[in-house]
């Protein structure tokens, strides 16, 4: 009995192995291969430089400033080095600032003969703000001051606020629409039915009926503001 039985179960293992032999030869012709889904690539760093020709093309003070990690949402501390526009006027908008700037060791960022501003352990649209508040403390306080960073640690970056769950600042990605960017953050709060937004490039703000009429006629890159109206 235990001869036969041990016939039995040779023959079934014999004709497992002989069954999975025969799968993996058919299954590779008849099932079609997956295709492969690639994640967006971040621009290179002289991408940064190639956006506001005519400086360094690594965010760099000098040869003191250290490499600092940097996250998007995370807050600013030494080290962290900003390339950044100011523009004041939106019609006419007039570039009054433009540099590369550390983070100082007391959170402080140094801004020329116009002061400095506190941005240690700030998140980078209250940083932004700060900065702004520097310009009109120094007697710019005449016309709309805009803060366009474009970089961050050689990570080109845009902004996003106005009616969202919260104003941020997201990586510039590769082929990056604007819809795209709207839904990183998250889209509009719940319950907006507004749809209309601006778009603040150079100090220049440019206004979109829609997402989809953005995504034909304009293409983000670093330092662009973008702001979904409450109202329109």
């Amino acid at each position: 009995m235990t001869r036969v039985l041990s016939a039995l179960l040779f023959a079934a293992a014999s004709f497992l192995l002989c069954s999975c032999g025969m799968i993996k030869k058919i299954i590779p012709d008849s099932m079609p291969k997956l295709p492969k889904i690639g994640l967006p690539s971040l621009p290179s760093r002289n991408t940064v430089a190639k956006l506001v020709p005519g400086m360094s093309e690594r965010d760099k003070e000098g040869a003191e400033d250290p490499d600092v990690p940097f996250n998007s949402r995370g807050t600013l501390g030494f080290g962290h080095t900003i390339r950044l526009e100011v523009y004041e006027g939106t019609r006419s908008p007039e570039r009054i600032y433009r540099g590369i700037v550390m983070t100082h060791t007391d959170g402080t960022l140094p801004l020329g003969k116009v002061g400095t501003a506190r941005v240690g352990g700030l998140h980078l649209p209250q940083a932004a703000e700060a900065i702004a508040t520097v310009f009109r403390l120094a007697g710019r306080n005449t016309r709309e001051i805009t803060v366009q960073i474009i970089s961050v640690e050689n990570t080109p970056v845009i902004s996003l606020n106005g009616d969202v769950m919260e104003a941020e600042f997201i990586p510039v990605f590769k082929a990056m629409s604007v819809k795209q960017a709207v839904t990183v953050t998250g889209g509009r709060k719940p319950g907006s039915n507004t749809r209309g937004f601006y778009i603040s490039r150079q100090g220049q703000r440019h206004f979109f009926t829609s997402l989809e009429a953005a995504n034909k006629n304009w293409k983000p890159q670093a330092g662009d503001i973008i702001t979904l109206s409450p109202d329109i």
